[in-house]
């Protein structure tokens, strides 16, 4: 369906005072062409017909333009709402009706304005009564933040929305293009309302989002409104029409085991603060958990020779106990600490910090082997030495790395790394490597 705004008189020239009704022209396809009349009237030579809203260039009250693209948006949305939720045959007396119910919605027992439901109230709410892990409502938060700039951004920004608010019944597909449009070019619309970011703050600068981060974004956005959907808050289904396509990775980059024991056999005795850092990374590839996990663990984790721990990030859905078990290596780093008094294995610092100091650690060891990457946010390829890659989530992607190409044996990884033995996300942490490859072309032979 397609809506669109005419008028059918003709404008005359030096004629100011003339006014024309505005039509809600409704098409589908070659299937129905119809229009039904508005509230709205406009004086012919201020409107485009072409672009249905008063023109561009024209010379015409700031204030009375602004009502004007106002209601228009609001016609628009709620005649995209009902498109939405219906069965029925889209026919000339539906969209009548549907503008009648807009005008007059007690006469449909349609709610007023004032008792729709706020989104963002209802996605804190999501959170509060839905069982999600602490990991996933902090990353459900951010998503939040961002909306509530979105909407002081619309206020602020776009003119005849300085009363605008998000209200689930009416998103539709074309404000979810604007959210996304808006997630990511935040960070230089920002620079211009620095205000609104000291309004809802980030703990990190704003930077250019990916098209990966946008798609987890919107991903955590639709199953929010799935929930308010199954739970009957809304009958608004604005995802329907938005698909999300699927996040693009490159191959997964992570270090050997002859470069993890280049590592542990270069001297940071002069630098104590990165050879603990060093260590924890080890240890981390050793028994492959997630950063977060392994910042949460105490020496209580540790139990008759293994480490045993549940994921965070899968708490909420299907908790099942990962028990890893420690070789000679991860029990002498364990050792090296034993005198730590402090809550957790590891005496450990900010996972910021972590991330910084391992790039400097592995540039420092030596590891400077050239791998190529896909940049997130351009999606280009790059080339860059390994220890400009160097994060806490390589760990992970050296344990399921080595110990696949050891045993090639996906669901037996995958009991150690917690993954599902189906899962797709397997699939990002191991590449075959040059050995593996050429021994699948010797089979040729």
């Amino acid at each position: 369906m397609k809506a669109t705004l005419i008028i059918k008189k003709a404008p005359k020239r030096n004629d100011s005072a003339t006014k024309a009704t505005i039509y809600v022209r409704v098409r589908d396809g070659r299937r129905f062409d119809c229009m039904a009349s508005t509230k709205l009237e406009v004086n012919p030579n201020l409107w485009d017909n072409t672009k249905g809203h008063i023109k561009d260039r024209v010379i015409c009250d700031k204030e009375y333009r602004a009502s004007i693209e106002e209601e228009i948006s609001k016609l628009l949305t709620f005649l995209n709402n009902e498109y939405a939720k219906t069965d029925e045959p889209i026919d000339k007396e539906w969209v009548e009706t549907v503008i009648d119910k807009y005008y007059n919605p007690k006469k449909y027992n349609v709610p007023e304005e004032d008792k729709r439901m706020e989104l963002i109230p209802m996605y804190e709410y999501y959170l509060e009564m839905h069982p999600l892990s602490e990991v996933r409502k902090r990353n459900n938060r951010v998503v939040i933040r961002a909306l509530r700039r979105y909407e002081a951004y619309t206020r602020t920004a776009k003119r005849g929305k300085k009363d605008f608010r998000l209200y689930l019944d009416d998103v539709t597909s074309d404000t979810l293009r604007d959210i996304w449009n808006y997630f990511r070019d935040e960070h230089s619309l920002m620079e211009k309302h620095s205000k609104l970011l000291e309004e809802v703050p980030e703990k990190r600068p704003l930077k250019p989002r990916g098209q990966n981060t946008l798609i987890d974004y919107f991903c955590k956005f639709r199953t929010f409104f799935i929930w308010c959907y199954d739970n009957e808050y809304t009958k608004n289904r604005p995802f329907d029409r938005f698909p999300i396509e699927e996040p693009v990775y490159g191959s997964p980059v992570y270090i050997t085991l002859e470069e993890r024991d280049q590592l542990l056999e270069h001297d940071f005795s002069d630098q104590p603060k990165l050879e603990m850092q060093r260590d924890i990374f080890v240890f981390q590839s050793l028994i492959g958990c997630r950063v977060s996990d392994l910042w949460a663990m105490t020496r209580n984790n540790v139990i008759g020779g293994a480490v045993e721990y549940i994921a965070g990030k899968t708490i909420d859905g299907n908790p099942k106990t990962i028990r890893v078990p420690l070789n000679k290596l991860g029990k002498a780093i364990l050792e090296k600490y034993k005198d730590y008094q402090g809550p957790g294995l590891f005496p450990f610092t900010a996972q910021q910090h972590y991330n910084e100091d391992l790039k400097e650690v592995f540039r420092i060891a030596g590891l400077d082997r050239m791998v190529i990457v896909l940049n997130p946010t351009t999606r280009r390829q790059e080339q860059h030495p390994l220890y400009e890659m160097a994060t806490s989530h390589m760990a992970r992607r050296a344990f399921v790395g080595n110990l696949y190409k050891k045993v090639k044996d996906k669901s037996m990884v995958a009991v150690l790394s917690g993954h599902k033995s189906d899962s797709k996300a397997f699939d990002r942490y191991w590449t075959p490597d040059d050995d593996i490859r050429q021994s699948m072309v010797d089979l040729l032979e």
